[in-house]
C-alpha cells in the first residue's frame, strides 16, 4: 500500500550519558537510526521524515544515502506528540502514516508489513503495534476496555497501581491516518509526569472522536526493543550480529564458534569459506570462497579477501586487498595495502602506511615472498616474484625477482666465493 513514514529521532539519549546522539550510536557497525530508515525504506514509502534536534547535522550525514529521506526539525525536546507535529507541518501527508522511534535497530520490514496490512483490515483511524517482554519496564502500558479493545495507552511513568503491572506494553510504532493526525495533534495537553506531548494520548483521542483505535500484538517482542543505555545498545549488537552469522552460515560460510566471532552488517563472504573463533569482521570487508579468517583476525573496512586467500591468526587488515591464493597466517598488519595473488606475508610483517600526516599504499605482487618480521615503509612496492629476507626493512622499492635484505633493504648479492654473499 501507499504510505509516508516519520521516524522520532530527536531524543538527547540521557540515560546513555554520551555527547554523541543517541540513534547514532553504532549496533553491529550501522547507526541505529539507518537500520530504522533502511527497513522502512524496504517497503518502498513515498517519503521518509526524520525529525531530528537542531544542528543534529550527524543524522542527516547517517541517512544520506538512504532515498526518499527528507528532515524536519523539532527545535525543543518538548515530547514525542510535538515530534509529530513538526513532521506533519515540515510535510503535508493525507494518506497513511507509518510512525516509529529512531531507536529501535532490530525492527524487520516483514513486521512492518504485517501489522501495516492489520491497519488496512481494521476499520480504524490508529493502530499500534504492541509486544509483551518479559518485564514491562519503562514502556507504555496498553489498556484495553471489557470487550478487548484497546482504549489508551499509558506511560510507565503515569501508570498507577492496576495498570503497572499490565504486561502488554506499547511498542512506538503506529499506523494512522495522516489526515486525522494532523487535525489532532495540536490538541495533545501536557498533563503528565514528564510535562510533554505524548503521541499516545492519540489513541484514546481518536477513539473518543469515534475515528477508532485498534492494537496489533507482535509474535517476535525481541525486535521491538528500544535502546535507552548502553547494555541494552550492546545487546541490540549481539542480536544483529546473530542475525548475519546465521544468514552467511545458511548461505555457506562456516563460522566454527559464532558465539566467540563478531561479524558486522553490510560483511560479504563467499561459500566455503571457514572463519575460526575470535575474529572480528567489520562493516565493509568482503571475503572470496574458499577462504579462512582466524583465529584472532581483525579486517577492518575496506579489507578485501580474494577467493582462497587466507588471513590467518593475530592478522589484522584495513583498506587492503589480499590477492587469490596469498596467505598471511600469523601476526601480520596490512594497512592500506595491495597484496598480488600466491605471495606468502611473513609471521610479525607490518606495512608502515602512515607517516603521522599522510596515509600511504603498499603494493606487493604476485608470487611474492615476504620474510618473517618484514617492515614495509609505505609508499613502496615489491615486484613480482621478490623475497625480502627476515626482518628486513624495505624503505625502496623492491624490483621483480630481486631478494633484498638487511637495515635498511639491499640487494642480496652472491659473491661467486664458495656460496657467500654481501650486502
Amino acid at each position: 500500500m501507499g504510505f509516508d513514514a516519520v521516524i522520532l529521532a530527536a531524543g538527547r539519549g540521557v540515560r546513555m550519558k554520551s555527547d554523541l546522539p543517541k540513534v547514532l550510536h553504532a549496533v553491529a557497525g550501522k547507526p541505529v537510526v539507518l537500520h530504522v530508515a533502511e527497513a522502512v525504506g524496504r517497503l518502498n514509502p513515498g517519503r521518509i521524515v526524520v525529525v531530528v534536534g537542531p544542528g543534529q547535522e550527524a543524522v542527516r550525514n547517517a541517512l544520506a544515502a538512504v532515498p526518499r529521506v527528507e528532515f524536519a526539525v523539532q527545535h525543543e525536546p518538548r515530547g514525542t506528540g510535538d515530534a509529530l507535529r513538526c513532521a506533519l507541518s515540515a510535510a503535508r501527508m493525507t494518506g497513511t502514516l507509518l510512525l516509529l522511534p529512531g531507536d529501535t535497530p532490530l525492527i524487520r520490514p516483514e513486521m512492518l508489513a504485517e501489522f501495516m496490512e492489520f491497519h488496512a483490515g481494521a476499520g480504524a483511524a490508529i493502530s499500534v503495534l504492541t509486544f509483551i517482554p518479559p518485564g514491562p519496564g519503562r514502556y507504555g502500558r496498553i489498556i484495553r476496555d471489557e470487550s478487548g479493545a484497546i482504549k489508551a495507552i499509558v506511560e510507565a511513568s503515569d501508570a498507577g497501581a492496576g495498570e503497572s503491572g499490565v504486561r502488554e506494553v506499547n511498542s512506538g510504532i503506529y499506523c494512522m491516518d495522516a489526515v486525522c493526525a494532523a487535525a489532532m495533534v495540536g490538541k495533545i495537553g501536557t498533563a503528565n509526569a514528564q510535562s510533554e506531548f505524548y503521541v499516545t494520548d492519540l489513541v484514546s483521542m481518536m477513539r473518543h472522536a469515534g475515528k477508532g483505535a485498534a492494537a496489533h500484538v507482535s509474535s517476535c517482542p525481541g525486535d521491538l526493543a528500544g535502546i535507552n543505555t548502553r547494555a541494552e545498545l550492546a545487546e541490540a549488537g549481539r542480536a544483529m550480529s546473530a542475525r548475519v552469522k546465521d544468514m552467511l552460515m545458511e548461505n555457506g560460510v562456516t563460522i566454527v564458534d559464532p558465539a566467540s566471532t563478531w561479524i558486522e552488517c553490510g560483511v560479504e563472504v563467499g561459500r566455503d569459506t571457514v572463519i575460526w573463533p575470535f575474529s572480528v569482521l567489520r562493516t565493509g570487508v568482503r571475503v572470496g570462497s574458499r577462504c579462512r579468517v582466524g583465529p584472532f583476525a581483525h579486517l577492518r573496512e575496506g579489507t578485501v579477501i580474494e577467493d582462497g586467500a587466507e588471513a590467518g591468526a593475530f592478522t589484522e587488515m584495513k583498506a587492503s586487498r589480499l590477492g587469490k591464493g596469498s596467505k598471511a597466517l600469523h601476526l601480520a598488519y596490512l594497512g592500506d595495502a595491495d597484496v598480488g595473488e600466491g605471495a606468502n606475508v611473513g609471521a610479525g610483517t607490518i606495512t608502515a602506511n602512515f607517516d603521522g600526516k599522510r596515509k600511504h599504499r603498499t603494493v606487493i605482487g604476485d608470487r611474492c615472498s615476504i620474510g618473517s618480521g618484514t617492515l614495509l615503509v609505505a609508499p613502496v612496492s615489491v615486484g613480482e616474484g621478490s623475497t625480502t629476507g627476515a626482518g628486513a626493512v624495505v624503505t625502496r622499492d623492491v624490483p621483480p625477482g630481486a631478494t633484498v635484505v638487511g637495515v635498511p633493504a639491499r640487494p642480496l648479492v652472491k659473491s661467486g666465493k664458495g656460496g657467500g654473499s654481501d650486502d
